[in-house]
C-alpha cells in the first residue's frame, strides 16, 4: 500500500490550481464559455419542468458554437460566444490559439458541425475539469450550493413571512405557487396557511426559519434575511450599513460637484477665448465701439467665471480625492473585520470623522477564500496603491464606441477621469460584497442549532 499523502493546506485545489495557470485572456474565455454552459443547462432544465425533455447526450447539448468557417461574419453572422468575447474585448485573431491552449490543458473539447451553405461551425464544449477550473475561479461558491431545504424563491417567500409576521401582518397575495406548492404542498406541518387577507406564517414555519437559519443563509446569501434573535443578534450591524452608504453619498456628490465645476470651467474659458464678431460693412463706428465693448464684457465675464471655477475644480477634486481615500480605507477596514468575524461598525470611520491630514495606509485585508472575490479585491488594491498587478497574455482589445456627429454640434473635449477613480473603484467593489451583509452571511452563517427556541 502506498503511504498516505500529508494535506498541504497552502496547496490550492486542483480545480483552482488550473485556473490560476491560465493567463488572462485564457481565463476571460473560459469564463464565457462556462456562462453560456450553464445558461444551456438552465434552460434545459426550466425545459424539463414544462415536460420538454431533451434525450440527446450531454456531449451534444453541451456543444456551443464557436466560429464558423469560411469566416465571413457578413454572410453568416456571429455566435453568442463571439458575442460574448467581443463584450469582453477578447474577440480576435488570438481566438483560435486560445482555444487551442484550453484543449490542450483539458479544459474544452474542440469539435464541428455542418453549418452553413456548405461550412463548418467549429464548436467547443467544456470538461468537467474545465467546469471545476472556470467555478473555482469565477463562482462566490466555488464548493457548489450548500443544501438546504427550501430553494431560493421558497426561503425569499418565508422571509418576507416572517418579518410581516413580526408586524402582526399577512402577506396580501391573493395566490402564490411558491407558497400552495412549497411551503403548504411539501411540508407536513406545513409552514405557511391562507389567511384573512393573504398568506400567514404558522408555528411550524416559525420553529423552521429559526432553526434553518444559518443553512438557509449559507445557501442564499443574497437574501437579506433578519436574525430570528432579533436586530441585537444580527451578524451585520446597521451601523456599518449606514457608514457605507454616507461614504458613497459623499464620494458620488464631491464628483457631481467636481464635474459640474470642471465643465464650467471649460465653458467659460471657450466663451473667454471667443474671437470678435466680424462687423457688418457700413456700420457706423459709434454702432461698432457697442459690439466691441459687449465681446470685451463677455469675454471678461468669461475670464472671472473660468478663474473662479479653476479654483472650485482644484478644491472639489482635493475633497473628493480624501473622501475616497476615506471611503477605501473605511471599507477595507470593514471587509478585514467581516472576514476576521470582528465588528465592523467598531472599526469603520464615517466620512467626517476623518482627519484631512490623516492617511492611514491602505492594508489588504484577509483573504475570503473564495477566489472570485479575492482576486478582485487584489487587483484593484494594486492598483489603488499605485502597484497594478501585470496583465497576464495580451491585453483585450477595447472596441471604441462611434459617436454619430452633425455639423451643428460641436465635438466636446473628453473629461479627465474622476478624482479619487482607483480608490472609489476598490471601495465599491468592497462596499458591493458587504452591502446588505451578504458577505457576512456567506462567510460566517450562525448556528441554527442554537435558534430552535426563539420567538
Amino acid at each position: 500500500m502506498s503511504p498516505k499523502r500529508d494535506f498541504d493546506p497552502t496547496k490550492p485545489p486542483a480545480a483552482l490550481a488550473a485556473w490560476t495557470e491560465l493567463n488572462d485572456r485564457q481565463q476571460g474565455t473560459l469564463s464565457e464559455i462556462y456562462d453560456l454552459d450553464q445558461q444551456i443547462e438552465e434552460a434545459r432544465r426550466i425545459n424539463a419542468a414544462r415536460g420538454d425533455f431533451d434525450r440527446r447526450p450531454a456531449a451534444e447539448w453541451r456543444q456551443i458554437d464557436f466560429a464558423h468557417e469560411p469566416s465571413d461574419r457578413r454572410l453568416f453572422g456571429t455566435t453568442s460566444l463571439q458575442q460574448h468575447l467581443k463584450a469582453k474585448g477578447w474577440d480576435n485573431q488570438g481566438n483560435g490559439s486560445t482555444m487551442a491552449a484550453l484543449a490542450g490543458r483539458g479544459l474544452i473539447v474542440r469539435g464541428s458541425r455542418p453549418g452553413m451553405l456548405g461550412g463548418i461551425m467549429h464548436t467547443v464544449t467544456l470538461t468537467r475539469q474545465g467546469r471545476a477550473a472556470a467555478r473555482a475561479g469565477t463562482s462566490l461558491m466555488p464548493g457548489g450550493q450548500p443544501k438546504a431545504a427550501l430553494g431560493h424563491r421558497a426561503w425569499e417567500v418565508l422571509v418576507m413571512l416572517w418579518e410581516l409576521d413580526r408586524s402582526g401582518k399577512v402577506l396580501d397575495w391573493d395566490h402564490s405557487p411558491t407558497i400552495e406548492n412549497v411551503l403548504i404542498g411539501k411540508h407536513i406541518p406545513p409552514l405557511a396557511a391562507k389567511a384573512r387577507g393573504g398568506y400567514a406564517i404558522t408555528e411550524r414555519g416559525r420553529d423552521f426559519y429559526a432553526a434553518q437559519y444559518a443553512a438557509h443563509c449559507a445557501a442564499h446569501p443574497d437574501v437579506q434575511a433578519p436574525h430570528p434573535g432579533g436586530a441585537d443578534a444580527e451578524p451585520w450591524p446597521a451601523r456599518a450599513e449606514e457608514l457605507l452608504a454616507e461614504h458613497a453619498q459623499r464620494y458620488g456628490a464631491l464628483v457631481t460637484a467636481w464635474r459640474a465645476a470642471y465643465d464650467m470651467q471649460q465653458m467659460a474659458e471657450s466663451e473667454a477665448n471667443t474671437e470678435a464678431p466680424e462687423l457688418v460693412p457700413g456700420l457706423p463706428d459709434a454702432v461698432a465701439d457697442q459690439v466691441a465693448a459687449r465681446h470685451r464684457l463677455w469675454q471678461d465675464t468669461g475670464q472671472q467665471r473660468a478663474e473662479l471655477a479653476a479654483a472650485h475644480t482644484t478644491d472639489v477634486h482635493q475633497r473628493a480625492v480624501h473622501a475616497a481615500r476615506a471611503y477605501a480605507v473605511a471599507t477595507l477596514a470593514g471587509f478585514h473585520a467581516v472576514v476576521t468575524g470582528a465588528d465592523p461598525a467598531g472599526v469603520m470611520q464615517g466620512p467626517d470623522d476623518t482627519d484631512a491630514w490623516d492617511e492611514p495606509p491602505l492594508t489588504l485585508p484577509a483573504a475570503t477564500g473564495i477566489h472570485a472575490i479575492d482576486d478582485e479585491i487584489k487587483r484593484l488594491h494594486a492598483k489603488a496603491v499605485g502597484r497594478p498587478v501585470k496583465r497576464r497574455g495580451p491585453a483585450p482589445t477595447q472596441r471604441k464606441r462611434m459617436r454619430r456627429s452633425y455639423w451643428w454640434q460641436e465635438e466636446k473635449p473628453a473629461r479627465p477621469a474622476d478624482p479619487g477613480v482607483t480608490l472609489a473603484k476598490l471601495a465599491m467593489c468592497l462596499h458591493g460584497h458587504m452591502t446588505g451583509g451578504e458577505l457576512v452571511r456567506r462567510l460566517h452563517p450562525v448556528r441554527g442549532a442554537d435558534l430552535r427556541h426563539v420567538r
